[in-house]
């Protein structure tokens, strides 16, 4: 998990262009697994691994490689790709020990799918630019990096393409025929091989002879570099068909390569309780609900760390006590992108938001396994992964997205029309502006206790008219009075017991009274009625110093 900076989080974020990319020179070695180890490192905000503080010797442990092995990938990433840069530091006071490199990455522009910033290595922005929609790489370069030769470098990279694709054909060429030879002479291997596997692309072995990148993302800067809705170039052949492009902003987070989704298990399992017999994403077929086989042990553990953050008054309505096999796919799929701590703080912040406290209480809890999970999983309808329930959690702001969705849906609610539904909508019913989930008993117009009380003062605003601004202008004026009578009183209290700490216990005459504590006080007194008449004009005919009286005493 990467370290959090000043402005950081515990999770990592990578380019998918940078994972998917088939170059065989980026996966013949460490440098593609470096790059993803890296970003375990760093700082999610600055990028680089300042807090993170990895060691050549570390990054050789978890590559399971030499310190050599690291340097040469590291140097393949700064020279070759501009993916990273290299500031090597020593020890301070110690100018003959090294100290852990510091290693600036490059790749934030990817994974927001935005122009590169100006310090940006000319090479990275060359490779990678016609990702990001819309952006001229060539402007970008005559711009910010003029003495870069683009054309060059772009006839030689497209040579080197040119030459893999050419090997990759000829090594699926040499399978084929070994394929058609075998079956031939027959025997094991002739009578195991289908007849039309040559049409298919080849068993097992030729899969991965040809390449197991190459052959599931297709070609180099083809669709495993696209952007979603983005059509990019790609060299397709009937035994390679091209991966499917990115479909959005979380997917493309919380996906990466194959050997990453089969890992971290959510490639298989999928959505909780989904019974489609195929993925979405590869269509590689899933087991349907019912026939998910036993979780790992590193998986049932994950999940019992998270069953633990769980309030234990909901924890105590689940079966058994626990979240069901069929729904835990859902749970690690949280993990994902969210720390154990991070989701401590959503499952506790969604507990008093959702009212799931009262609705167990008052028995109207109608599903606590559907309540659990919906403490758990990120929300549905929001692109950014950054999000949580409206506010982007790596810089404490506003949701720009969320509250957009949320004006829209509360606009089409006033004007009488039904908001529509989104296409990942839970499967309980939702509030239909705000989209939180009903704990209870589902309300006949589809709206949470705060919508409703908006839309009602929204609506009693549009019909009373000026009416009604003239009652918002009155309880304005007097909740200002009340606020001034308040600090009035405040005033005299404070005038009050500087009397009587003046005044002593022992009640010294007037004439013993320090003039100068009478002038502090007097100065004092002053200043509050100032302050007072500055926010409240409307109270100078109040603070006027009342008449002496004319004449003897009435009494």
């Amino acid at each position: 998990m990467s370290r959090p900076g000043s402005t950081g989080l515990r999770f990592g974020m990578f380019a998918v262009c940078i994972t998917r990319d088939p170059d065989a020179e980026l996966n013949k070695g460490k440098a593609k697994p470096l790059y993803d180890l890296l970003v375990s490192f760093a700082d999610v905000s600055s990028r680089d691994t300042g807090q993170g503080y990895p060691y050549r010797s570390v990054l050789a442990d978890c590559l399971d490689c030499s310190k050599q092995t690291v340097d040469r990938a590291a140097a393949y990433l700064e020279k070759e790709i501009g993916l990273i840069r290299i500031v090597r530091r020593k020890v301070e006071g110690k100018e003959d020990e090294n100290d852990a490199n510091l290693y600036m990455i490059f790749d934030a522009w990817l994974i927001h799918g935005v122009p590169p910033p100006g310090d940006t290595p000319p090479q990275l922005v060359a490779r990678y630019g016609r990702t990001i929609p819309g952006f001229d790489v060539a402007a970008w370069m005559q711009e910010h990096a003029p003495a870069f030769d683009l054309a060059g470098w772009q006839a030689a990279y497209d040579e080197k393409v040119r030459v893999q694709q050419a090997k990759r054909e000829e090594q699926r060429r040499k399978e084929r025929a070994r394929r058609k030879k075998s079956k031939t002479e027959g025997g094991v291997t002739g009578d195991a091989t289908p007849e039309n596997s040559a049409n298919e692309g080849g068993d097992v072995m030729g899969d991965a002879t040809g390449g197991v990148t190459g052959d599931v993302s297709g070609d180099v800067m083809g669709d495993a570099l696209s952007k979603a809705g983005v059509q990019e170039p790609s060299f397709e052949t009937d035994d390679a068909p091209s991966a499917r492009s990115a479909r959005g902003v979380r997917s493309t987070s919380t996906s990466g390569s194959g050997a990453r989704e089969a890992a971290s298990g959510s490639a298989a399992a999928g959505k909780a309780g989904t019974s489609t017999g195929k993925s979405k994403a590869s269509g590689v077929p899933v087991q349907r609900d019912g026939e998910a086989g036993k979780p790992t042990r590193e998986q049932a553990a994950a999940v019992r760390a998270v069953e633990v953050l769980l309030p234990p008054l909901l924890v105590r309505e689940l079966p058994y006590g626990h979240i069901p096999t069929r729904n835990r796919a859902a749970v690690l799929e949280a993990l994902e992108s969210r720390t154990l701590e991070q989701l401590r703080e959503r499952i506790a912040r969604r507990w008093v938001a959702y009212g799931y406290e009262p609705a167990i209480h008052d028995g109207e809890l109608r599903s606590a396994i559907g309540a659990a999970l919906e403490l758990i999983i990120p929300s549905r309808y929001c692109p950014d992964p950054a999000c949580e329930d409206g506010t982007l959690i790596d810089t404490g702001a506003d949701c720009r997205a969320c509250m957009e969705r949320k004006a829209k849906r509360l606009a089409d609610r006033l004007a009488g029309n039904t908001p529509p539904a989104s296409k990942g909508r839970a499967a309980a019913p939702t509030c239909d502006v705000c989209e939180r989930p009903f704990p209870g008993e589902i309300p006949a117009d589809l709206l949470c206790k705060p919508c409703r009380a908006e839309i009602e003062r929204a609506n009693s605003r549009f019909a009373s008219g000026p009416a009604a601004d003239e009652t918002d202008r009155q309880e304005r004026e007097e909740t200002d009075r009340r606020e001034a009578e308040e600090l009035e009183h405040e005033a005299q209290r404070r005038r009050a017991r500087r009397a009587t700490e003046a005044a002593g216990a022992t009640a010294p005459a007037v004439e013993d009274i320090d003039p100068a504590d009478a002038q502090a006080a007097a100065e004092e007194d002053a200043r509050i009625r100032a302050e007072l008449l500055a926010a409240h004009p409307w109270m100078a005919d109040y603070a006027q110093e009342p008449a002496a009286p004319q004449g003897p005493a009435p009494f």
